[in-house]
């Protein structure tokens, strides 16, 4: 395996293009869009974030993720990694890929969903669980390729860590439920019988999550609140009248 330059990140500012995604919570990464040698590439840094923060928790998960990619270098459908910009950054390939179509838009052609299911299978072989398998983290090459990206929630399986295997495990467990969920989402009749099992084995916390998402999370949502003061305002002039 190729080593993996570590470079200094005052280097890193006449490369930067442009910022392609901001950080929406204190313990998001940020991520540019830079040029690498000539190659279109992505820095994901955490450089931002509070001092604490990033003592505390983002240099873990950099750590994290890094070691998985070293891990998956050559690995098909997995994004390169090109160089480390410290404990908290590092640069990896821009993939000529796009996210998922939205459920009103043409569906993924049958050959995508071979290539992900193959990914995955390889991925789990190789002792990575990537335990956040959601559609924004599953790509689409023009070609029908797949790729897996963000593995700041990943765990292996290695030997020696103490519970490592256990969280492995629940991590393959989720990819599994999960990449069925999503497959099932735009061909329901091309689940195989395996991926059929994986729904009917889903657990409790997976089910869990997806009620909490919907009646919670939902009223961070300014269209929650919309919709409810749209439904005040005509109970209120059914009641009243229409104000004058």
């Amino acid at each position: 395996m190729p080593s993996i330059p570590d470079i200094p990140p005052a280097a890193l500012a006449p490369l930067i293009r442009e910022c392609i995604h901001s950080a929406r919570s204190v313990a998001q990464a940020d991520l540019y869009a830079m040029e690498w040698k000539g190659r279109p590439a992505l820095l994901k840094t955490f450089a931002a974030r509070p001092w604490l923060v990033r003592r505390l928790w983002s240099r873990a998960v950099a750590g994290r993720e890094l070691r998985v990619l070293r891990r998956l270098q050559g690995m098909a459908g997995i994004p390169r990694l090109y160089a480390t910009a410290g404990p908290e950054a590092f640069i990896m390939e821009r993939l000529d890929a796009a996210r998922m179509p939205r459920r009103h838009e043409p569906p993924p052609p049958p050959e995508f969903w071979t290539n992900a299911r193959r990914l995955l299978d390889e991925l789990h072989a190789r002792g990575i669980g990537h335990g956040d398998l959601r559609r924004k983290n599953i790509l689409m090459g023009p070609s029908g390729e797949a790729w897996f990206i963000d593995f700041a929630t990943a765990w292996t399986s290695d030997a020696g860590r103490p519970l490592a295997g256990f969280f492995f495990r629940r991590c393959r467990r989720i990819d599994r439920v999960t990449y069925a969920r999503i497959k099932a989402t735009y061909a329901p009749e091309s689940l195989d019988a395996d991926e059929r099992a994986w729904l009917a084995a889903e657990p409790w916390y997976l089910r869990w999550g997806r009620v909490l998402k919907r009646r919670v999370y939902r009223l961070r949502k300014g269209r929650f609140w919309r919709k409810k003061i749209r439904r005040t305002r005509r109970t209120l002039h059914r009641r009243l009248g229409p104000p004058r």
